[in-house]
């Protein structure tokens, strides 16, 4: 199934067993050198002090008494001892975390994935998928195909296997709206630019189910 990374940032992730479906992802991580699925980014809120199940906001001994006084349930004669009282506001804090490709076992409605295995840290080897939103795809000779829009994932071969593309000549070669082109060549960093032969530009197809990919 060949989807878009950013539709796929539309769905709610849910484990297999808990069935909470509240987790909205914000990110698919590529491999940096073949584009394979690496891990799908979500954010979850977390106490700020996971030890602390209560917190407790210092008062009056004195305001307390006279409260259970006015309220009935104790006299002015009756001390009530202590300095604070539990409150139930805790607060928190968002933290991302990274979800193993491996794990995930459905992309139907939800996003379904199974263990427990999850991590905070981006390996070195992976990339977010969208760190290439609108960049030019060149040939080698400087002619322009178009824009980079999205990355379209292969949820079979768990690949990203190629780009969709906005504006040029080549992306509207085919009439309107975006065209879709196998992923080929390698991108230019410093120049924030996607290089290709020129010949690629017989493989950009206007439906994304059409997509060959070249590897």
């Amino acid at each position: 199934m060949l989807l878009k990374a950013k539709d796929l940032l539309d769905k709610k992730v849910k484990h297999s067993e808990t069935k909470v479906d509240n987790i909205d992802p914000n990110g698919v991580l590529l491999n940096k050198y073949d584009f394979s699925l690496c891990y799908l980014s979500f954010e979850e809120s977390v106490p700020a002090d996971p030890g602390n199940e209560e917190s407790y906001q210092p008062v009056d001994k004195n305001v307390l008494n006279m409260q259970a006084a006015t309220s009935g349930i104790g006299s002015q004669s009756t001390p009530m001892t202590g300095t604070g009282y539990p409150v139930t506001a805790r607060t928190y804090h968002k933290e991302n975390y990274l979800i193993p490709w491996h794990d995930i076992i459905s992309l139907d409605d939800d996003i379904v994935y199974q263990g427990n295995e999850r991590q905070m840290e981006e390996p070195e080897e992976c990339m977010a998928s969208s760190i290439f939103d609108g960049w030019t795809v060149e040939t080698i000779d400087g002619e322009k195909i178009g824009k980079i829009k999205d990355i379209i994932l292969d949820t079979i071969s768990k690949k990203a296997v190629a780009l969709e593309i906005a504006e040029g000549f080549w992306s509207k070669l085919l009439g309107e709206g975006n065209k879709y082109m196998p992923i080929a060549g390698e991108p230019n960093w410093a120049e924030e630019k996607w290089i290709v032969e020129p010949e690629l530009k017989d493989h950009v197809v206007s439906n994304k189910e059409d997509i060959k990919p070249l590897f």
